[in-house]
């Protein structure tokens, strides 16, 4: 009798185990069911959007623009963007408004530029980089940051590991030649929506993106009073086209018709990878953000031909105005940078568009995957 109650009592605790265990597995069964739908909502949302553009599924003419449901879905995922990145922002106590064609359709338009498809914001540096160092964790997993150092150059002499060739893009010498000021030869960082595909014009086939938002860097540029600052000016200026045009500024160094900075500096600086390159340009532009008079986009100010400023005074407070169907922050001064930037801005003038193919339905990894066109 005793033995038996003995192994009825084992045979209860071996129950009791079971039923522990079932239990354990049901619960990581129901957060696994969780994860997949969670997944699949994530999958799916592309199709449950928010509707920030009017009439999304409809064409329309816009001052004489035919704009297509097409281009409507494309904007509604860059509002979307908008929203996000406001949101961190807005969390952080970080100060951010509307740049350059977006500035000028919130003005003109009361939303997007109808033939324009990208979206521009801008921060002061250290806004812009204190950003950086806090937007990682804050992304929903369907958004991805994308910095313009990520890349990897075909011009550098730094050997690369396979697992740098693996996760970091290449920028052929053809297109730093091709588009020096083009995506990711620009100090600028790139919010991606993963959930889309969005083909830049100017890209290789290499470097993948789905439909995106530009965050530029405000710095400070000349007329620079004091003289010390105004050199270190032009060596960060020197040493940032540098880093697109590495076998130039070799050349250079070796021949000695580098003025402003020393073959042994030249050589250093060049002999880092790409990445670490740009980490030095980010932390000597927020380093010298200092009482500034004039800022800019800073590598715009450097190449373009057309070089304009902006008083800072202009861009200190901030103002709301319609777009589409959000409100977004704009400088007070709006009107001195749309002067500055386009000069006569209220006469239209069509402009080229930054893609022509693009879905807001269809992953870019699922894309450049499946594209023989893109291999």
């Amino acid at each position: 009798m005793e033995n038996y109650n003995q192994n009825l009592i084992r045979q209860n605790e071996l129950l009791a185990n079971q039923n522990k265990m079932l239990s354990q597995i049901n619960e990581l069964m129901l957060r696994q069911n969780k994860i997949i739908q969670q997944q699949g909502e994530l999958l799916n949302s592309a199709h449950t959007r928010e509707t920030f553009v009017e009439n999304i599924d409809r064409d329309e003419m816009r001052n004489g623009f035919l704009v297509t449901s097409h281009r409507k879905k494309l904007w509604n995922v860059q509002i979307g963007l908008i929203n996000e990145f406001a949101r961190i922002c807005k969390k952080y106590s970080l100060k951010w408004f509307a740049y350059g064609g977006t500035l000028l359709g919130a003005v003109r338009h009361k939303g997007f530029i109808p033939w324009d498809d990208d979206v521009d914001v801008a921060m002061f540096r250290p806004d812009y980089e204190k950003f950086k160092k806090i937007v990682m964790p804050e992304l929903q997993p369907q958004f991805k940051l994308d910095n313009w150092y990520n890349y990897r150059l075909e011009a550098d002499e730094y050997e690369y590991s396979e697992e740098e060739k693996n996760n970091l893009p290449l920028i052929t010498i053809e297109q730093t030649r091709k588009y020096p000021m083009w995506w990711p030869c620009r100090p600028m960082i790139r919010i991606i929506d993963r959930r889309t595909t969005m083909v830049d014009l100017s890209i290789r086939k290499k470097l993948y993106s789905g439909i995106w938002i530009d965050v530029f860097p405000f710095d400070v540029v000349p007329p620079i009073s004091d003289e010390k600052r105004a050199k270190d000016f032009e060596v960060r200026k020197t040493l940032h086209i540098a880093s697109s045009f590495p076998t130039d500024f070799k050349e250079a160094a070796d021949n000695g018709s580098l003025k402003i900075i020393s073959k042994e500096d030249m050589y250093k600086f060049l002999k880092m990878p790409y990445r670490q390159r740009g980490m030095v340009l980010d932390d000597l532009n927020e380093k010298a953000f200092v009482n500034p008079e004039r800022v800019a986009e800073i590598q715009n100010y450097w190449l373009n031909n057309k070089r304009f400023s902006f008083d800072k005074k202009a861009l200190d407070k901030i103002t709301y105005l319609p777009f589409e169907k959000i409100q977004i922050p704009v400088p007070v001064g709006w009107e001195h940078c749309l002067t500055s930037e386009y000069g006569n801005w209220r006469k239209m003038k069509i402009t080229h568009a930054h893609s022509s193919e693009y879905s807001v339905d269809i992953p870019y990894t699922e894309y450049f995957a499946k594209s023989p066109f893109m291999r």
